[in-house]
């Protein structure tokens, strides 16, 4: 065999080699690269642009560089204080960190670390972290183990508390906030149940004992004397600034110091109201279940509610979200998709002559347009016309819909890794492709654009642009 011959096979091999080898678009990071877990829960990113990943064991920040792993902080005696798995990552106006796990509340201002620890805290869990507008620091506290669910009683016994720090000590409201109470099989087990602060800066939570509310001075409560029921779900302020509140037992709205209260003879039903939504017409929507299911989506219109059951929305299953869209209303289930106009419901397959199931992620763009993903392929939605954008080669299993900042559509699975959308081009990456790993649990951008997907291993980084 010449030279030449020689020469010729081995640029062909080159070039097959080369055209098999898949070009590498991402830097990633798992425990050999200083995280303390590769079991990442949640991703924030602060003000100052560093990303702060919780796990199971302790928290990581990467500033720009590198990430550093943080499992435990050093007392001034020495000891060290293990962060333990973390729940709940926020920031305050002053820039502090505030950090909660199993083993308490940890805050970081930037060149320390503070514990924040109770004795009497022992056995509860941070639910959530709240600042109020004068920047005072509220958490609430449910307890870690209640008595189980027992077969002969049905029930089992929750229990929160409030505590609230003005940045010199801690404050407890015990007799005032807080308590326990009993749920049947099924329920959510939390005492406190939602939180908001209103635009006059007071600050409402309400519970399974009723709704509370803090005007930066004192507590004042109310149960079932003002309301229809003591057991409070939501709460929930208009854009006219009005104060309503979901109970087990109707609605109620704020009229200065009394309540207007709608039970079923306003024609609200299944009145187990667990969540409210105003849309851009300024209708209030409450969602009603019974026996701890979806029942009903409720309009309150002209001093009335107006029930509507599934076989009105035309849709199966329980309503998770609603959508302004294009001066309709869009409602979504994990069973289908349906729309609002002129008073009446209608299902997007009937609409667009489509037969799909198991509808699993969406979401609305930043131009008002949905996205949305079924079992064969992705959808976009747009004023009046429906496109099937993608197809997969086999049915996938979607774990996450993410839209980029220049407007790509980012999709996340189970098992293959990311898909990339746009205008131009289809796009699939896997861990061929410098990915940790093909188990997709989070998408998100930092403070400089750059694309980071969490996965099951760890956590990588978009190289492209």
């Amino acid at each position: 065999m010449s030279f030449a011959t020689n020469k010729i096979l081995l640029l062909i091999f080159c070039a097959c080699y080369f055209s098999v080898v898949a070009q590498i678009e991402f830097e990633s990071y798992s425990k050999s690269d200083s995280l303390t877990s590769i079991n990442i829960s949640s991703v924030f990113v602060d003000s100052k642009g560093v990303i702060w990943a919780a796990t199971n064991n302790g928290v990581n920040a990467f500033t720009g560089k590198r990430w550093v792993g943080i499992k435990s902080i050093s007392k001034s005696r020495g000891n060290d204080i293990n962060l333990g798995t973390i729940s709940n990552i926020s920031e305050t106006k002053n820039t502090s960190i505030w950090i909660s796990s199993d083993k308490g509340l940890f805050e970081f201002n930037g060149k320390y670390w503070t514990h924040h620890s109770d004795r009497d805290n022992s056995g509860f869990y941070v639910k959530e972290i709240i600042q109020d507008s004068l920047g005072f620091v509220w958490i609430v506290l449910e307890k870690n183990r209640s008595i189980k669910d027992a077969g002969d009683l049905g029930f089992s016994l929750v229990e929160g508390k409030l505590q609230m720090y003005n940045h010199k000590q801690w404050y407890d409201f015990p007799g005032m906030i807080g308590g326990s109470a009993a749920v049947v099989v099924g329920e959510k087990k939390e005492y406190f149940t939602s939180s908001l602060i209103d635009s006059k800066n007071n600050l409402w939570i309400t519970s399974l004992d009723g709704l509370y509310i803090y005007n930066q001075k004192s507590w004042l409560e109310y149960d079932i004397e003002y309301l229809s029921s003591d057991k409070c779900y939501k709460v929930f302020e208009t854009s006219k600034n009005d104060i309503w509140v979901g109970t087990a037992n109707g609605v109620a709205k704020r009229d200065g110091d009394k309540w207007i209260k709608y039970e079923d003879d306003s024609g609200i039903k299944d009145n187990d109201i667990y969540n409210l939504f105003e849309d851009k017409k300024q209708r209030l929507w409450a969602f009603s279940k019974k026996d701890n299911k979806f029942k009903a989506l409720n309009l309150f219109r002209n001093n009335k509610w107006e029930a509507y059951f599934d076989q009105d929305l035309n849709i199966k299953g329980e309503v998770k979200e609603l959508f302004d869209f294009h001066n309709k209303l869009l409602a979504y289930s994990n069973k289908g998709i349906s729309i609002f106009d002129k008073g009446k419901w209608t299902n997007l397959e009937e609409l667009y002559g489509i037969e799909e199931e198991d509808y699993s992620e969406i979401i609305m763009a930043k131009d008002s347009s949905v996205w949305f993903t079924t079992k064969t392929g992705l959808y976009h939605l747009n004023k009046g016309k429906l496109d099937k954008v993608y197809t997969p080669k086999k049915k996938w299993r979607l774990s996450y819909l993410y839209e980029a900042p220049k407007g790509d559509i980012w999709l996340g699975t189970e098992k293959n890794g990311v898909y990339i959308i746009n205008e131009q081009t289809n796009t699939h990456l896997t861990s061929k492709n410098g990915l940790v790993d093909n188990h997709i649990k989070n998408i998100f951008t930092d403070s400089g654009g750059s694309i980071w997907i969490v996965s099951k291993e760890g956590i990588s980084k978009y190289l492209g642009k």
